[in-house]
């Protein structure tokens, strides 16, 4: 995906011109269309440091791999000037030299903010055109090239090649233990619906919770294809509530007419359903598991032993041989209580690794799920892509935990755990913008280079990384 081709789209606040403006009329870069939609809560007396600077500054040093305000403030004190007025940093009245906040101010601009403000902010820069069809046919069209590209530089044959086999009748499977498939309805594995998709699901901040504070559960929401993070809320801000409860208010902004909503078995609920179909005009894909044992009861009682398999993938991928199928029935009779469920489907999934020299099964699963989605709105090849592209949002809580090192954090108190995971999820959305695919490394480039995460912020001028 190129530089330009979403930043020009996701990341402004449009005008009728397309262009990010401030009240004034001027054009605005990303830190200061979110800052135009906070309030500052800062007593004005004493104020130095602009909040659009001081986002512009936070934002810059995530994107440089930095994990607290006491690490982005000791980088920013070595930026040179020209990358400082770039954020917008104040100029010294006593040496007229741009000087960057202090780790002080950074780290109470949590306290300063409403994080729910910051949530919408980000939420109405990106969700509109993060789930424009365009912006995923473009990045399907990235994701075949590369996988082109991959296949390409593959000079000798794979040692899993090896364990796959062909019957005479041209089915084959692809190691032993994996089923037998028909080429027929043996599909790719990138394949990417057409119909948009948004995955759902929660991530706590472990060590938010230490020293007797409330934890910070964050639900939010991510499209399938291109990883965009679009919405974000906070789990049980008071009182008893869950990620149940936090579900319609984390898809009320959202704009998700014709969408595919998956999410885990805990959000497969009859209020959530007549949600998503009633109020978002959206569709849900939702895995059934035993928070519903009646109609985990009915679908499992469904003859899928003599239903063909509709669809598959088979693929060998980092280290492994990967088969997926699905098979597809109407919904039974018996599940007229639960709303507009129309088809009934089972994933089977079976993984073969290499381990001590041998390949041996790692693992088998089959889950049961439900979907709005008639069998004229969706093929199963889609269905079988919706249900895997929800890994979009576990990679993103990977991202978070093992680059920026979330779970191990100590941003611990009142608004500041949340303020920053919103931070992070920016950075990257806005990577996956710009096409990076290796965030380590960018954040290191990043490092050695604080212009690069300047130009990423300049999206009136969007240049290639």
């Amino acid at each position: 995906m190129s530089s330009s081709s979403l930043v020009d789209v996701v990341c402004r606040h449009l005008d009728a011109a397309g262009v990010a403006r401030g009240p004034d009329g001027a054009q605005l870069m990303l830190p200061d269309a979110v800052a135009a939609r906070l309030r500052d809560q800062r007593r004005p007396r004493g104020v130095r440091h602009g909040l659009a600077s001081l986002v512009s500054v936070l934002v810059a040093g995530v994107a440089c791999g930095h994990r607290s305000p006491l690490a982005i403030a000791q980088a920013a004190a070595g930026w040179g000037q020209e990358v400082l007025a770039g954020h917008g940093c104040r100029i010294s009245p006593v040496t007229g030299r741009r000087v960057p906040p202090p780790a002080s101010t950074l780290d109470r601009l949590g306290d300063h903010l409403d994080p729910d403000e910051l949530e919408a902010a980000l939420t109405g820069l990106v969700a509109g055109a993060a789930l424009d069809p365009a912006a995923q046919s473009r990045a399907a069209a990235a994701r075949a090239a590369a996988r082109q590209r991959t296949a390409a530089r593959r000079r000798l044959p794979r040692a899993a090649d090896a364990l796959r086999e062909t019957r005479a009748d041209g089915w084959f499977r692809a190691a032993p233990g994996h089923p037998w498939l028909d080429p027929a309805v043996t599909g790719d594995p990138g394949h990417v619906p057409a119909r948009v998709a948004v995955a759902v699901d929660g991530k706590e901040r472990k060590l938010a919770r230490a020293g007797g504070k409330e934890k910070v559960h964050l639900l939010g929401a991510v499209t399938h294809v291109t990883g965009l993070v679009i919405g974000q809320d906070k789990v049980a801000k008071s009182g008893k509530a869950n990620e149940v409860t936090h579900f319609k208010p984390l898809l009320e902004p959202l704009p998700l007419r014709g969408a595919v909503v998956t999410a885990d078995a805990m959000q497969a609920t009859r209020g959530n359903a007549r949600y998503v179909r009633e109020v978002k005009h959206a569709h849900f894909l939702w895995p059934v598991l035993g928070n519903q044992p009646g109609m985990y009861a009915a679908l499992d009682a469904l003859d899928w032993e003599n239903t063909p398999v509709a669809a598959a993938t088979s693929e060998i991928t980092r280290g492994r041989v990967e088969t997926r199928t699905i098979r597809v029935l109407p919904v039974p009779a018996g599940l007229a209580d639960f709303p507009y469920a129309e088809q009934a489907i089972l994933i089977e999934r079976y993984v073969t690794v290499r381990k001590n020299g041998r390949w041996v099964m790692r693992n088998c699963e089959a889950v049961l799920y439900v979907t709005s989605l008639a069998a004229e709105a969706s093929t199963p090849r889609d269905l079988l892509a919706h249900v895997r592209g929800h890994w979009t949002v576990e990679h993103l809580h990977w991202l978070r935990d093992v680059i920026w090192k979330e779970d191990k954090s100590l941003i611990r108190t009142g608004n500041r755990p949340q303020v920053m995971s919103a931070i992070v999820n920016l950075v990257i959305t806005l990577f996956r913008i710009r096409g990076v695919t290796r965030y380590a490394e960018e954040t290191r480039r990043n490092a050695q280079n604080p212009r690069r995460a300047l130009q990423m912020l300049d999206l009136l001028a969007p240049s290639p990384g």
